[in-house]
């Protein structure tokens, strides 16, 4: 298996922090968001074999994530899809296309934006026994909460059975993160879907369209999950954190 973890967005929402730092390098508790998504991928090395980590940067703030691999001593591939500014951005969808073509392994993709308390492996375990494309979704426990992400429903054999993406009037609070797992035999989809369709940029579109191709499931998180992709959202990350994790602050 290889792990993808998608960074070449420009974070626009959360400008002015982000005009000079990328998303997945903001601090939570005195630490860039992407090291707590390796912590969880070191624990996912213990059990599951993982070949390689790649990092799919943009030309902007390629640099910055080369200086973090350096500090923080990293073991990861850092590459650059070529697009400077939020104009021109490839999109999550032809990110995993560049980062992921030719390597035709089983592959976990991660948002870099995502944190969360859940054991990947649990979810790996999960999609190996399903043997189809998987995503992680969570309960917001709130409809409006809801409208920011695309809302899931699932059947009793956790099959996803219906998706709509950021809905005014959401039909349940169950959502999909950024975290899915595709294995190798899926990944013709994604050519499928960049040859005919125009909207690569919400990965949660190529998740609907997917689902209507072939069986996807959902696996539901344990714990708290919090996609930081606003500034409300980035403080309850903090909050949450010295809460739950204060040894790792200052």
């Amino acid at each position: 298996m290889r792990i993808l973890i998608l960074a070449a967005g420009y974070g626009t929402r959360l400008y002015p922090l982000t005009l000079n730092l990328p998303k997945s390098l903001v601090p939570v508790c005195n630490k860039p968001l992407l090291n707590f998504l390796i912590e969880k991928i070191d624990v996912l090395k213990e059990k599951i074999p993982v070949k390689s980590i790649v990092v799919v940067s943009n030309n902007k703030f390629y640099k910055d994530f080369l200086n973090w691999k350096k500090k923080y001593k990293i073991e990861v591939d850092i590459v650059n899809d070529g697009s400077t500014s939020p104009d021109d951005r490839l999109g999550a969808v032809k990110d995993m296309d560049f980062a992921i073509s030719g390597k035709q392994d089983d592959w976990l993709i991660l948002g870099g934006d995502n944190l969360f308390e859940d054991n990947l492996s649990r979810f790996i375990e999960f999609a190996h026994k399903k043997e189809s494309p998987c995503v992680v979704v969570y309960d917001v426990k709130d409809k409006k909460s809801a409208s920011r992400y695309g809302v899931v429903e699932t059947d009793d054999k956790k099959k996803i059975t219906k998706l709509e993406e950021k809905p005014k009037k959401p039909f349940s609070t169950l959502v999909a993160t950024c975290i899915y797992f595709f294995p190798k035999k899926s990944l013709k989809f994604l050519g499928m879907f960049l040859k005919t369709e125009k909207n690569t940029d919400a990965a949660g579109k190529y998740i609907k369209w997917l689902s209507e191709k072939t069986e996807v499931y959902g696996y539901q998180l344990s714990g708290s999950w919090t996609d930081i992709g606003h500034i409300d959202s980035l403080m309850v990350a903090e909050r949450e954190y010295r809460q739950l994790k204060e040894s790792q602050c200052d």
